[in-house]
């Protein structure tokens, strides 16, 4: 079985926050992409990134991702360019979870993510290479998702409870997906 809800977002829009919140309120089991990696690898995603190069992390990350595709019922976080691939957009598809794109502005994710050293794709100017990756992405993260929940200036909460309501009225046909 696929996992029940699959979120998915840039770095900083709370997929993780969200996503523990979504598997207490539905009583899951909580997987996130990244955590995977780093517990799998032993080390830091910004290490492999470094010391292998993103090539080398996005093939981990595309084996992470099959893996937790294939769990039980659960609520998954994937890491911000983890659906990037063509291969990964076909198995999010194909999996039948309601996925979620957290969407969040520029304004929204320079206060959460603070634009630290610690993001190897925000090298350099990093609020200009947020907005290059999320013009990149954003296509994606729309085109793969089953829904949109903008995040902006919302608690963990509210975003929880709007994405409960959103999963509970695609089983009753409401939302597509």
């Amino acid at each position: 079985m696929a996992p029940r809800i699959i979120l998915i977002g840039p770095m900083g829009s709370g997929k993780t926050t969200v996503g523990r919140a979504l598997a207490e309120d539905f009583s899951l089991s909580f997987r996130d992409t990244d955590e995977m990696i780093v517990s799998q690898s032993g080390r830091e995603i910004s290490d492999i990134f470094i010391e292998d190069g993103e090539d080398e992390f996005r093939a981990l990350e595309k084996i992470i991702l099959r893996t937790a595709l294939l769990e039980d019922e659960t609520v998954l976080s994937l890491g911000g360019g983890a659906c990037l691939s063509t291969d990964a957009q076909s198995a999010l598809r194909a999996s039948g979870a309601f996925v979620v794109y957290l969407k969040i502005s520029l304004s929204q994710v320079s206060s959460r993510v603070g634009f630290n050293q610690g993001r190897p794709l925000l090298m350099g100017n990093p609020r200009a290479q947020w907005q290059n990756l999320m013009n990149e992405r954003a296509p994606i993260y729309e085109g793969v998702a089953t829904y949109i929940c903008e995040v902006d200036s919302k608690s963990v909460e509210d975003i929880a409870s709007e994405i409960g309501i959103a999963y509970e009225l695609r089983g009753k046909g409401i939302v597509r997906g």
